[in-house]
């Protein structure tokens, strides 16, 4: 009974010594290929090496290499890709250095950017589009200084201020790729991925800066309420009318706006060089940089195609961006399907941004000069016309 029982026992044990090799190999099996140390920065880190990552679902390596986690749609509750790190989201956003919008933060010439990461941003700003008191100033939202004679009481003088809620939308740029070259090599996509993104971001920020509607999308400058539309002289030749128009401009513009720049349709340039007072040209051409380049009137000059045709109104701006907010949400998210274009054997990259915008004024500033209907604005467009 005795050796009955010890064979029953060995048996036992060989069976359980053979259950625990099958078990670990089934465990290495599947773990082929995996790290099983937390990898570092040094290994390979690239954003080649993201994308791939991203591509592969590898979670563990954006986590522990990146520290990527799951961009999450508050409107879904689903997952949307994964955060690009900080390092990779600075780089995408210098590509975009040669492009308008990036050319005027450069120069001290561009709208107010913040950064949040939360749903949505307020803002409290000033009420500067109320008929001021003729010793005050809209400027300051009402706030004047008044005169008391000794042992007097303080007459009321109130600033007025308003919630300016900004809420970052969604925009997407899709880029399909053929699966052989994400498979082959997938950190070849780096650098134009990188460069498309960057730039085409730039682009996206100079639009809706300029013309975006506010629904779904920030608010531009061309036909909002706060900007003031001259409307173009006539009865001269095209230099006299041009120039005449564009002194209009300047005098409509807030005084004071030492940051101001006017955003030109290219199509605008000729005419715009022969604009003069007397035998003096105020476009003034230097073929640089934003910050050495064109002038007119002493004011910097950019070039937008995102403007409206030259006889459109909107095709010529003068503008102080300061008064112009854009709010960003602090990181992009890329994410990577293989099935959308699957019968083209084709793999799409879906970049991610969120953004809002609008000018930080809702009317122009009415002077305090007691006429009660002369207006001045950071933002003033030339109307529709030839």
């Amino acid at each position: 009974m005795t050796e009955i029982v010890m064979n029953q026992s060995e048996l036992a044990a060989e069976i359980a010594a053979r259950l625990r090799e099958e078990v670990a190999a089934a465990i290495k099996a599947q773990n082929v290929g995996v790290a099983t140390a937390a990898p570092t920065a040094e290994d390979g880190a690239s954003f080649g090496d993201f994308l791939k990552c991203v591509a592969t679902n590898d979670v563990q390596r954006l986590r522990a290499v990146y520290k990527s986690s799951k961009a999450l749609d508050e409107t879904t509750g689903s997952g949307g890709g994964f955060l690009v790190p900080t390092q990779f989201e600075e780089r995408i956003r210098a590509v975009g250095a040669p492009m308008l919008f990036d050319q005027l933060v450069a120069a001290g010439r561009g709208p107010l950017m913040l950064r949040t990461n939360a749903a949505e941003l307020a803002l409290p700003v000033l009420e500067q589009d109320q008929a001021p008191n003729v010793e005050s100033s809209a400027l300051v939202g009402g706030v004047r200084l008044i005169w008391r004679e000794q042992s007097a009481d303080v007459a009321e003088s109130e600033p007025k201020f308003e919630q300016r809620i900004f809420r970052p939308h969604a925009a997407d740029a899709y880029v399909a790729a053929s699966t052989e070259l994400i498979s082959d090599a997938p950190q070849a996509l780096e650098d134009t991925l990188v460069t498309l993104f960057g730039r085409a971001y730039a682009v996206l920020k100079a639009r809706v800066m300029l013309r975006g509607t506010g629904v779904g999308q920030p608010r531009g400058i061309v036909g909002h309420p706060a900007t003031i539309s001259v409307t173009r002289a006539t009865g001269g030749t095209q230099v006299e009318n041009d120039t005449d128009t564009v002194l209009a401009m300047i005098q409509r513009l807030l005084p004071g706006s030492a940051t101001a720049v006017w955003i030109a349709h290219p199509f605008w340039r000729s005419r715009l060089m022969a604009t003069r007072l007397g035998d003096t040209l105020l476009y003034i051409a230097n073929g640089q940089s934003l910050v050495y380049g064109d002038t007119l009137a002493g004011i910097p000059i950019a070039y937008s195609e995102h403007l409206p045709a030259v006889n459109s109104a909107g095709s010529l701006v003068l503008a102080d961006l300061s008064y112009y907010a854009m709010v960003e949400r602090a990181s992009f998210s890329v994410a990577f399907s293989e099935h959308v274009r699957f019968l083209k054997r084709q793999s799409v990259w879906l970049f991610g941004v969120r953004i809002d915008g609008a000018p930080l004024v809702n009317a122009p500033f009415i002077l305090a000069d007691g006429a009660g209907n002369n207006t001045v604005s950071p933002f003033v467009q030339i109307a529709a016309g030839t």
